[in-house]
């Protein structure tokens, strides 16, 4: 069985000072090639090549598009471009955002399981939600080598604890121990360590589910234990991130009815006070519901009620 010199690691909250202690363990002379995808903002400075490179032995950049893949090389993803791996090349893709993010790293485990198969190891850090959980299950599809880090020592450990439980991860370390075991399965051959573990087919299911990114319709992929939703524009979603935009789509949605009908209150005080042939006792009447209305609204969104806005 072929070593794992293709090394896919992602993370989010708390990804950067995760990733400069892993980094720190490598070996100068690393026979594998380190791709990293950390959740930025699109407006993100970009400084984490940098940091990486003055935490360890392994120098690290921003690729450009269609750059060789070269050993001993650590390549991070770019802010808003996703960080896709090809066969000897990189490609940076602008494509359609996957669990609210880009990059993504579903996006870059997917693509490395494609290409390299058996010879990926896919590593996932500490980060809010579940993106990563899918795409490993794509490198054991393929299969490559799952590595978690220990949900206990992470700084948020939900997507730890998503692939943990929505797959069988092969390794759950600590990050002290993570370096030595790249190291170790990037110049051993895999059956005298491991065995790849085999996955569950996936099946694909309509559902009444609706894009919160763009409305469109959603199919969700059933991989095992986990569910991935997408729909045909090309968001993709784990369970856990739907979950979540929906529920802050639901808010911003009541914040903005609460908004609307307190600003027909004070168009109905306005009327009130200029009735121009208006009857005043509708006109209350009416007042009297909105600002019923905008209690139920404040009690479902939380929002406190500001004396300011009813003058």
């Amino acid at each position: 069985m072929p070593v794992c010199d293709i090394i896919v690691i992602g993370g989010s909250a708390g990804g950067f000072d995760a990733i400069r202690k892993l980094v720190a363990g490598f070996p100068a002379d690393l026979p594998a090639t380190v791709f990293v995808t950390i959740h930025v903002t699109g407006k993100s400075d970009g400084i984490l090549p940098e940091i990486i490179t003055r935490a360890g032995p392994l120098k690290a950049n921003h690729p450009r598009d269609g750059d060789p893949v070269e050993q001993g090389r650590i390549y991070v993803a770019p802010p808003d471009h996703h960080l896709l791996i090809r066969q000897g090349h990189i490609h940076l893709g602008h494509g359609p955002r996957e669990n609210l993010q880009r990059p993504c790293i579903n996006a870059m485990f997917r693509s490395a399981a494609t290409s390299y198969g058996e010879r990926v190891a896919g590593v996932l850090l500490t980060g809010l939600l579940d993106d990563g959980a899918a795409g490993l299950w794509e490198i054991q599809q393929n299969h490559g080598t799952t590595i978690v880090q220990e949900p206990e020592e992470a700084t948020f450990r939900s997507m730890p604890d998503s692939a943990i439980l929505g797959l069988n991860v092969q390794y759950i370390v600590r990050l002290a121990e993570m370096a030595p075991l790249l190291n170790r399965l990037a110049m051993t051959n895999r059956d005298q360590l491991s065995q790849s573990i085999n996955s569950p087919a996936s099946s694909e299911e309509r559902t009444a589910q609706t894009c919160p990114e763009c409305g469109g319709v959603m199919t969700a992929t059933r991989m095992g234990k986990l569910v991935e939703f997408r729909c045909h524009v090309g968001h993709r979603f784990g369970l856990r991130t739907l979950l979540e935009q929906k529920s802050k789509n639901i808010e911003r949605l009541l914040e903005m009815a609460l908004a609307q009908s307190e600003e027909l209150s004070g168009a109905l005080k306005t009327a009130m006070d200029n009735p121009d042939g208006e009857d005043i006792k509708s006109l209350q009447k009416e007042l009297d519901r909105r600002e019923r209305e905008q209690e139920a609204l404040r009690s479902l969104s939380a929002t406190p009620h500001d004396p300011r806005q009813s003058a």
